[in-house]
């Protein structure tokens, strides 16, 4: 975990608005939750790495909580418990801090920020495509380049193995060495399983299948499946999401990886992720979880969403220099030149602060040329002195980009420090 100071808040932040807007412009709510939830709830279905890592504390009643580790399943305990009579589909979104004991390294830490975008309600290949859609949305309004959607259907190993008799948690551990990649563990494991001959030959051949040629990599597939009809289903779906995708995003790049996991076990149909080439870790990730509500106690309720990790986000921005500079210009110091105008001031301050207009007053008595060193420092674009001429009605500004100084009235200043307001509308 890490001290985040002002420029570390401003390039997160940056992210973070973009997210907002796409909050809007897609009709996502903004929610949030408590950063504890039951142990109990997380633990059921974010998968056995995540189950390690996760943050456990007791109350003094020796309930056990977690902080949590991910977003989906606080959003479905959340539509089942307040939104029960909400018409469907549902969008909910959030940006919140998450927690898990993963070794630092780039772009992870152990307390991170992630944005979230779940699509509550509707089984649709059109609401898969309006997530992804907006996956690629927030890369281009970033503008990152060469990043491309690595893509899966996980029911294509769930009904092969659901197929010869395997139960969720045989499939979900074989997902979770999908997801690490072990491929040869994942083999072993169902060797000792004693699974048919048949089945560890399938699995081996489709786990191989990948590309960015995805018609080829379907048409092969088709070919290894088709003597299993539920996975022939499961390929076909992706093979739909993946050409309307295309029809609205055509020049995204797809990977199409049939030995991609994820290692969160509520996945039950598409999943994605999204990468930057060169860059070795998921910059955001997401897919389709049907039984989550059902399980936490709602109805029979499909879902969608993904997440965009926005520390690993702006890593990579500063890895490839596209993070825009964000300067933290002050805009006005009221400076008194002597102990006597201290109050007026703290009144001119406080009139300026009234019209909305940002103002900073020099509380530390400091002679005028160390109150201007000060605001120098502190990157003010205006000073404002208030010394003899104020008996007068008037206020003498400094521009401290320009270098120069005038006397102007009250009234004056405010019109000009409303023309260069940040925080204007």
């Amino acid at each position: 975990m890490k001290d985040l100071l002002p420029e570390d808040l401003a390039k997160r932040r940056y992210v973070e608005d973009c997210i907002r807007r796409l909050f809007k412009l897609y009709g996502y709510d903004e929610v949030e939750t408590p950063t504890l939830e039951s142990y109990e709830l997380l633990a059921a279905k974010v998968g056995e790495e995540t189950r390690r890592a996760m943050y456990i504390v007791e109350d003094l009643k020796g309930r056990k909580y977690a902080l949590r580790p991910e977003g989906t399943s606080p959003i479905a305990r959340l539509v089942v418990s307040r939104f029960k009579a909400h018409p469907k589909p549902i969008r909910l979104g959030y940006i919140w801090d998450f927690y898990r004991y993963d070794e630092p390294q780039f772009g992870r830490y152990r307390r991170f920020y992630q944005g979230g975008f779940e699509l509550i309600g509707s089984p649709t290949i059109e609401a898969d495509v309006e997530i992804l859609s907006i996956a690629v949305h927030l890369f281009r309004m970033l503008g990152i380049p060469s990043f491309y959607m690595k893509m899966n259907h996980v029911g294509i190993l769930r009904s092969l193995l659901s197929h010869y008799g395997f139960g969720e948690s045989v499939q979900n551990h074989i997902l979770f060495l999908a997801d690490k990649r072990r491929y040869d563990e994942l083999v072993e494991f169902l060797v000792d399983l004693k699974a048919p001959d048949k089945l560890v030959d399938t699995v081996s051949e489709v786990i191989k299948l990948r590309g960015f040629d995805i018609h080829s990599v379907i048409d092969k597939a088709r070919i290894v499946l088709k003597d299993y009809s539920e996975a022939l289903r499961s390929l076909e779906r992706l093979e739909s999401i993946l050409n309307l995708m295309l029809k609205l995003n055509s020049d995204v790049k797809i990977l199409v990886d049939l030995g991609f996991g994820r290692g969160l076990e509520y996945y039950t149909g598409m999943i994605f992720e999204v990468f930057v080439e060169g860059v070795d870790i998921a910059l955001a990730g997401g897919g389709r979880y049907d039984k989550l509500i059902e399980f936490y106690g709602g109805e029979p309720t499909p879902a969608v969403g993904f997440s965009p990790g926005i520390d690993r986000i702006v890593s990579v921005m500063e890895k490839l220099g596209i993070i825009p500079e964000i300067h933290h210009e002050r805009l006005l110091l009221v400076v008194p030149a002597s102990d006597r105008y201290s109050s007026d001031a703290l009144t001119v301050s406080h009139q300026i602060r009234s019209k909305g207009v940002p103002a900073v007053t020099e509380v530390n008595m400091r002679k005028l040329k160390d109150s201007l060193s000060y605001a120098d420092k502190m990157r003010f674009r205006y000073v404002a002195i208030i010394g003899e001429e104020y008996k007068d009605g008037l206020i003498v500004l400094r521009d401290m980009k320009a270098r120069s100084q005038a006397s102007i009235t009250l009234d004056r200043l405010i019109e000009i420090l409303e023309e260069s307001n940040p925080c204007r509308g």
